[in-house]
């Protein structure tokens, strides 16, 4: 007991108090040990032509990658490529970077892996899953740099039905980095007047936006809600100092960017997942949400009936049908 005691800092302290909250969910901080650091391959890595050779190329071709995230986003760990093929059909890449390539199985990167299972954000920092040099170097899928992936190369009609599907692994080179508001300009830029790079954006966003309404009249629930957005003081080296405190806060409201690569990851994972299902029937795992139970919203139906407002919770579609219509025009603040 005597060793798993120590002192974290002044109580109140932005430190010390995040250290607290993180060991208090039990979140791994530690740095990493020198048994993980030494399965790491060396900061000047570079792809050995025989596992280029194993791989799809897509480096060269007309099939041009670019990824969408956050402003300042040092690991990308996904892309996307769209190609027309004419006659009202296209190429969709969903990219996926490789980081299982880099983790032997049983070594101690991947045992430290399992055990921290994901990377937490936090305002101010993060605590992450893999070393550095692999989520925010070899591995994340910056531009203009030689990158491995796993991707979902998809045939899709212009009613954004998936005629075929293949899953491969890639070297891919992305052709730039924007951010959500770049993104967002270029899709609500004026038609006829659009580089390459815009037309695409405005033909995936189409494209999304058939596959989120055919998902939502299928009966997809969602429930949104606007995310917090937290600005730091600059630090010296022009990123955000994590040791600063927020000096301020905005909400931030999605915008087709975000449904656009949310449409793009949904489809790709469940078209993964049905593979999966195929390969390995008795191995692979469903995560279901069970059906809304009656009695937690008899409060809400009882509420939105001295309005006038009928509300069915029977299945996850009547729920998402319900939230939809509850609402009385005009008044803004019962909406």
């Amino acid at each position: 007991i005597r060793d798993s005691v120590r002192t974290l800092g002044e109580a109140g302290s932005l430190t010390a108090e995040t250290e607290a909250y993180l060991l208090e969910h039990a979140v791994a901080i530690e740095p990493f040990s020198k048994d993980v650091l030494a399965c790491l391959p060396s900061a000047q890595y570079v792809i050995p032509p025989e596992e280029i050779a194993r791989r799809l190329d897509l480096r060269n071709g007309d099939a041009h990658v670019y990824s969408i995230d956050p402003p300042g986003c040092v690991d990308i760990d996904d892309a996307l490529h769209l190609k027309n093929l004419g006659d009202g059909r296209f190429e969709v890449g969903v990219h996926i970077a490789d980081v299982c390539h880099f983790v032997e199985r049983n070594t101690p990167l991947d045992l430290e892996s399992a055990r921290r299972a994901e990377t937490f954000y936090l305002v101010n920092t993060r605590a992450n899953m893999v070393p550095e040099l692999l989520s925010e170097n070899l591995c994340s899928l910056h531009p203009h740099v030689d990158r491995l992936a796993f991707s979902v190369i998809m045939e899709m009609d212009d009613a954004a039905n998936v005629i075929s599907r293949n899953f491969v692994k890639t070297v891919i080179r992305s052709r730039g980095a924007l951010s959500y508001a770049e993104a967002q300009a270029r899709i609500d830029a004026a038609d006829g007047t659009s580089d390459e790079l815009t037309t695409n954006l405005k033909t995936l966003n189409r494209l999304a936006r058939k596959l989120r309404q055919r998902r939502m009249d299928e009966g997809a629930l969602e429930l949104a809600s606007s995310e917090v957005k937290f600005e730091l003081e600059m630090g010296s080296d022009g990123r955000p100092d994590p040791r600063s405190l927020p000096t301020a806060m905005t909400l931030s409201t999605s915008d087709a960017a975000h449904s656009l690569i949310e449409e793009f990851m949904v489809l790709a994972n469940c078209l993964v997942a049905r593979r999966t299902a195929e390969a390995f029937p008795r191995q692979a795992l469903l995560r279901l949400h069970p059906q809304p139970k009656l009695d937690d919203f008899a409060s809400l139906q009882r509420a939105l009936a001295r309005h006038g407002i009928p509300f069915n919770a029977a299945t996850a579609a009547d729920l998402a049908n319900s939230l939809k219509c509850a609402s009385k025009p005009g008044d803004q603040s019962f909406n």
